[in-house]
């Protein structure tokens, strides 16, 4: 196959074009499945001396997977509007080439006419590569930049022809090539490897596209059947695993041979889901409790799926943020609504807990469930010091110490007549007063349940998830001016002589502290409150050790703090242009930005792994002794500081 790297640069030399150029082969189906589709897909060997005259139809696509570019830009489309051809690389030695049209627009067919006589030099196998550029666009940052150049290494994009010269009277060596349905492809962000990638049961349909093969011999790791000498067989995957599959190319006289081989990945089977539920009652008073009864199956290999399933219902499935959270993960749960109107149901099913929020099955019910106004409802409902938290995962919670209180504060509507609480894993167990204050002596997760009733029966229910773990130290700190918070990553940067007062916010279970000010004067302090002053220019780390009585336990937290010389203004568009890639990375990481000062690289435990002072525009960082894992890159240029994520796989 042909693979282009998008560029918008001109001025490079183009391909000749044909005067006397031959006519496309008009049967598409005949052409390769590659990126630039081409044909024939096997050239006839070359003899040396002997004329050649040889046409090569090819098919411009209208778009191209950035994969076949670079790995980087897997998850890219590129929409090409045409396509020049540069030169051909690797033709043989006496051989010249030319192109119908050039540039080639998107969707047409063209061809390049090689003509001319090998010499002796030319003896042996020829990869022929393609230099060319791409006009096109796509919506991704990744290739709206300009490229310098059009192609892979220098050396061209690789194409699925071969040219093989030999002497006259000599035999031409094999050379293996497979072709596979389902293609090679890559498993996404998390795994770059080309393989062919099926589910347990599944098939693959293999053909040697070889060259100068007289007959082959397949092996097929794990597939059933496990050889072959056809040409083209078709292979069932019964079990889970990554196998090989191998293909040998012999010449007519057996004495010359090629190998190739492929990876196939074969995954569990999908859970195929037949999502339904029911209500008990559809059309209910405000404040009464509905219970929803979940009719799901799931196969796996057309067999019944007995692995766990994870459950996701949301009960406001037509708008606002109800419509977007989970609000349980019971199989069969209840609900009560607390406002009159229609509202739909969602159930969202997966095999994992996590694929519940990214690749559900879902059913939603639309205007399912009917809430009429009701002057006597009864509306279950309380508030808690501390406040209560919400998460999509867990739900509403309280997250405390062992031998911390909670304080719960009734607020049920005015038709309720008394209430009941149940404080599961705590003193009191049980309560009916309006306020209660709840001790937890022991770690654990719990549940506190409000039962509030009134006139006729009625009653309502609220639950909270209450959760206690063992005592901590939680070493924080307050900068004067703030620092920036990025979640992950904590950075503050100031002119030389400015003075950031620090101040310790660990929690009550800290018995003392330890400040490291690196670069900072003073450099250390035991102190709840330190001002300290920074004089000179560069990139430094403030930390912040806290202990307990005993020091049997330490927590430690640091800021990144970066010190520019007083009146150097910063460059915010300077800055947007800082380029780190390929990400994710194996093995180096290419940095380019103006003016660079420093490259320093982070863990997401706040451990520096790698500090380097540099002066240019571009750096390349050997990445193959980091551990798989994100890091944040922070550069110090001339215009000020900025903060890179990269993977390293």
């Amino acid at each position: 196959m042909i693979a282009i790297f998008a560029m918008t640069i001109c001025g490079f030399a183009q391909m000749e074009v044909c005067s006397d150029a031959c006519a496309p082969h008009a049967n598409a189906a005949d052409y390769s499945t590659g990126v630039i589709p081409t044909y024939p897909t096997t050239f006839p060997v070359l003899v040396v001396g002997q004329e050649v005259d040889q046409c090569v139809s090819i098919q411009i696509p209208s778009e191209i997977n950035g994969g076949a570019i670079n790995s980087a830009l897997n998850n890219v489309t590129i929409t090409v509007n045409s396509i020049t051809a540069n030169e051909l690389v690797n033709l043989p030695d006496g051989l010249t080439a030319c192109i119908s049209e050039n540039p080639m627009a998107a969707n047409g067919t063209y061809t390049l006419r090689i003509t001319g006589s090998p010499t002796q030099e030319a003896v042996g196998n020829h990869e022929l590569k393609l230099k060319a550029n791409i006009d096109g666009e796509s919506s991704s940052w990744l290739v709206s930049m300009t490229v310098v150049n059009g192609y892979l290494n220098g050396m061209g994009a690789a194409t699925n022809i071969t040219i093989t010269v030999v002497e006259e009277g000599q035999e031409a060596a094999p050379i293996a090539n497979i072709t596979s349905d389902p293609a090679t492809s890559t498993g996404g962000l998390t795994d770059w490897t080309q393989a062919i990638r099926i589910a347990q049961g599944e098939t693959v349909s293999y053909t040697s596209s070889s060259s100068n093969t007289d007959h082959v011999a397949w092996t097929f790791e794990g597939g059933s059947p496990a050889t072959s000498t056809a040409n083209t067989a078709t292979v069932t995957y019964a079990n889970t695993g990554t196998f090989t599959t191998t293909l040998v190319a012999y010449s007519e006289s057996g004495e010359l041979r090629d190998t190739a081989t492929v990876s196939v990945v074969v995954s569990e089977a999908p859970v195929v889901f037949n999502v339904d539920f029911a209500a008990d009652n559809t059309t209910v008073l405000v404040g009464q409790t509905v219970n929803f009864t979940n009719n799901v199956t799931a196969t796996q290999n057309g067999q019944p799926y007995t692995g766990e399933i994870f459950y996701s219902w949301s009960f406001d499935a037509d708008g606002g943020t109800a419509g977007m959270l989970a609000t349980s993960s019971e199989a069969n749960p209840s609900y009560s609504y607390t406002t009159a109107g229609v509202y739909s149901v969602k159930l969202a099913v997966a095999t994992s807990q996590i694929g519940i929020y990214m690749t559900a099955d879902t059913l939603v019910k639309h205007a399912y469930i009917t809430v009429q106004e009701d002057d006597l409802a009864v509306i279950a409902d309380f508030t808690t010091t501390p406040e209560a938290t919400s998460s999509i995962l867990t739900g509403a919670s309280v997250n405390i110490m062992v031998g911390e209180s909670i304080v719960y504060t009734s607020a049920c509507n005015e038709n309720t007549t008394s209430i009941e609480w149940t404080f599961q894993g705590g003193d009191p167990a049980t309560s009916t007063d309006d306020q209660v204050t709840v001790t937890y002596a022991a770690a654990g997760s719990y549940t506190t349940t409000l039962v509030a009733h009134g006139e006729g029966g009625r009653q309502s229910t609220k639950t909270l998830n209450v959760n206690v773990s063992e005592p901590t130290v939680e070493a924080s700190f307050t900068t004067d001016p703030a620092y920036t918070n990025l979640i992950i990553y904590q950075m503050l940067s100031v002119e030389t002589g400015t003075t950031v007062t620090y101040t310790s916010t660990c929690n009550s279970y800290t018995d003392h502290i330890a400040w490291t000010f690196e670069g900072g004067d003073p450099t250390t302090s035991t102190e709840d409150v330190v001002a300290v002053t920074y004089t000179t220019a560069g990139s430094f780390t403030t930390t912040l050790i806290a202990y307990n009585t005993d020091e049997s336990q330490t927590d430690t937290v640091t800021l990144s703090v970066t010190v520019t010389e007083s009146g150097v203004a910063v460059d915010e568009n300077a800055i947007s242009e800082i380029s780190v890639y390929p990400n994710p990375t194996s093995s180096i990481i290419n940095i380019a930005a103006e003016g660079m000062q420093n490259i320093t690289i982070i863990d997401m435990a706040g451990r520096v792994v790698m500090s380097k002072d540099v002066n240019s525009n571009f750096e390349t960082i050997s990445a193959e002794g980091f551990a798989k894992a994100n890091y944040m890159v922070r550069i110090t240029t001339a215009n000020g500081v900025v903060v890179k994520n990269i993977v390293v796989e």
